[in-house]
C-alpha cells in the first residue's frame, strides 16, 4: 500500500516556516540559544528501521509529543517523503495539526477516541485506536451523520501494559458488535498491543504477550476478521523482537537517533537534535566565591565562569546540577552550581582564550567530542525519551 501524497514544502527552511507550522515558537530570535534538528538523519534512521525490518513490513512514523521534541510537523513531512506508510500521534489535536499543515499520510490516533472528538476524526480523516464498545458507537454514529464511508479502525488488545486496550476476554464482544448494522460503518485495519518490557535485557514478559496476541489474531481469523496490519513492536521491540514484527512496526525514539538505552539501540542510528547556545559574558571570581542558587558551590581555585543563556525553562533539567557537562572549543567545561530557570554558568578557566560569543553545545557534537542524549539523561536521572521532549518551545529548532 502505498502512502497519499503531501504537500511538497522545503523542510526546516527557516523562520517564516517556523512562525506558521511552530504556533508558539518567537516570533522575533534574538537569544542564541536554539536546537538543530538534522532532516537528514531523521531520513536515515528511517531507512535504518526500513533496512531492519525488511520490504514487507511497513513503518508507522510516531510523532506525536510534537515530534519528541523534533517538531511536528517537519518531522512528518520527512519521514513521509522518506517512504514511512503512515504516522502516529497520541491525541486528536496533534492529528488535525498535520492535517491543517497539508499532511494527507494515514495518521493513526493511539489515544482512544474522546466522547465529543468523533466528528472531528471522521472530518479529518484520522485513524483511530479502538477498544471499547463505546468507541465504536461514537465512530459510527459520526459516520452515519457525515455520510462518509467506513472508517478504518485499529483495534488494541491489552496483553499485559495494563493501560489502554480491551482484554483478550472481551475482544469477541466487541467483534459481534461490528458485525453487528452499526459496525459497517467501520472497517478493522488492524490489531495492535504494546509492550510493557521490550526495553529489559532480561525481559520474561514479551513472550508471553505475543503468545496472547496470537490468540487475538485467532480470535478475529475465527469471526472472519483478517486485518491487514498487525503490530506490536516500538523501538526496543523492532531491535530486540525481530519475529514480531508483524506487517508494521512503530518506531519512536529510534526514529530521532536514540533508544530508552544504549543496549536497545538499533546500530547505526544518528541522533537528529543538538542544542546550542553562546558565552553571554565571563566573569572572573576569586578561590571561595560561591555560584548560584543555595551556594551549593564553592569555587576552589581563582575562576573563569562563561554565562550561558539557557535554563530548565528552556528544558535543560535542574536536576543536572553538579554534574553536568558542555563543549566550548571542542573541549568539555562543566556547569557549576545550580542550573537557574534562564541562565547556567559554566567553567572556562581551562580554556583562557575563551571569549565572550564562543559557541556552546549542551547536546551533540562539537569538535572532536560529543554529548549525547544518554549522557543528559543520566546526569538528570531520567530516560532520553524526556531529554529530547523537554526541549521547550521557546527554544527555536533550526
Amino acid at each position: 500500500m502505498s502512502s497519499p501524497p503531501v504537500r511538497s514544502a522545503p523542510i526546516f527552511s527557516g523562520p517564516e516556516r517556523r512562525g506558521r507550522d511552530r504556533r508558539q515558537a518567537p516570533i522575533v530570535e534574538v537569544r542564541p540559544t536554539y536546537a538543530h534538528i538534522d532532516a537528514a538523519a531523521l531520513i536515515h534512521n528511517l531507512r535504518t528501521v526500513q533496512g531492519h525490518v525488511g520490504p514487507r513490513c511497513r513503518v508507522l512514523a510516531v510523532v506525536k509529543a510534537d515530534g519528541y521534541g523534533h517538531g511536528a510537523i517537519e518531522a512528518a513531512r520527512t519521514f513521509v517523503d522518506a517512504g514511512a506508510w503512515g504516522l502516529a500521534v497520541s491525541l486528536v489535536e496533534e492529528g488535525v495539526e498535520l492535517r491543517q499543515a497539508g499532511v494527507l499520510a494515514p495518521v493513526l490516533v493511539l489515544g482512544g477516541v474522546h466522547p465529543g472528538s468523533e466528528d472531528v476524526i471522521v472530518h479529518r480523516s484520522l485513524t483511530p485506536v479502538v477498544w471499547a464498545r463505546e468507541h465504536l458507537q461514537l465512530l459510527a454514529a459520526a459516520v452515519r451523520r457525515s455520510g462518509a464511508p467506513p472508517l478504518p479502525v485499529h483495534l488494541k488488545v491489552d496483553t499485559g501494559m495494563s493501560r489502554l486496550g480491551a482484554l483478550p476476554a472481551d475482544l469477541p464482544a466487541l467483534v459481534d458488535w461490528l458485525a453487528g448494522e452499526d459496525g459497517q460503518h467501520l472497517q478493522v485495519e488492524g490489531l495492535m498491543t504494546h509492550f510493557a518490557c521490550a526495553d529489559d535485557l532480561d525481559d520474561a514478559v514479551s513472550p508471553g504477550q505475543l503468545e496472547q496476541f496470537r490468540g487475538c489474531v485467532a480470535t478475529l481469523a475465527s469471526r472472519g476478521l483478517h486485518p491487514p496490519l498487525r503490530h506490536v513492536c516500538n523501538s526496543a521491540g523492532l531491535v530486540r523482537l525481530p519475529h514480531a514484527h508483524f506487517d508494521m512496526v512503530r518506531p519512536g525514539i529510534a526514529l530521532y537517533g536514540a533508544g530508552s538505552g544504549r543496549e536497545v539501540q538499533l546500530a547505526e542510528l544518528r541522533m537528529a537534535m543538538s542544542v546550542h547556545s553562546r558565552i553571554l559574558g565571563i566573569r572572573t571570581l576569586p578561590a571561595g566565591a560561591k555560584v548560584s542558587y543555595g551556594h551549593r558551590t564553592t569555587l576552589t581555585r581563582d575562576s573563569r565562569l562563561g554565562i550561558v543563556p539557557v535554563g530548565y525553562a528552556d528544558g535543560y533539567p535542574r536536576r543536572m546540577s553538579g554534574q553536568a557537562q558542555v563543549l566550548v572549543r571542542g573541549h568539555r567545561c562543566a556547569v557549576l552550581g545550580n542550573i537557574t530557570m534562564d541562565v547556567s554558568m559554566i567553567d572556562v578557566s581551562d580554556l583562557p582564550d575563551a571569549r565572550e560569543g564562543e559557541r556552546v553545545t549542551l547536546l551533540g557534537a562539537q569538535g572532536r567530542d560529543r554529548i549525547d542524549v544518554y549522557e543528559l539523561a543520566a546526569w538528570a536521572d531520567v530516560i532520553p525519551y524526556e531529554i529530547t521532549c523537554g526541549i521547550s518551545k521557546r527554544v527555536p529548532r533550526r
